[in-house]
């Protein structure tokens, strides 16, 4: 299952950084250093709202929200949560432990 994890981190850190425009200026508005992060989770669901969780290389774990429909696809709508300490939350995402164990490893970022 870690491996199947791991390819998931690496695509959707690509996708991130090379293909979603509109969720990469979103994050760079927010502050967040795209060199330096991975993302590690990603959803839709079916009202047109998005959810994810990046990890950067200093081990900095936030959770994102935002809305994607047309004209509320903004930093206005977006949403971010440090969980870093949030164990609750942690539990929920397997992911996490991967992409932390890449960023130690050196095989992201």
């Amino acid at each position: 299952m870690e491996e199947l994890y791991k390819q998931e981190i690496f695509e959707l850190t690509e996708l991130l950084n090379e293909e979603w425009d509109d969720l990469k200026s979103i994050l760079i508005q927010a502050g967040i250093d795209l060199r330096r992060t991975a993302l590690a989770s990603f959803m839709e669901d079916e009202d047109e709202n998005e959810y994810g969780v990046l990890v950067n290389k200093d081990l900095k774990i936030l959770q994102y929200e935002r809305k994607t429909q047309e004209a509320k696809n903004n930093i206005e709508n977006f949403k971010m949560f440090d969980i870093t300490e949030n164990e609750e939350e942690l539990i929920k995402y397997p992911q996490i432990a991967v992409a932390i164990d890449m960023i130690k490893n050196g095989e992201i970022l």
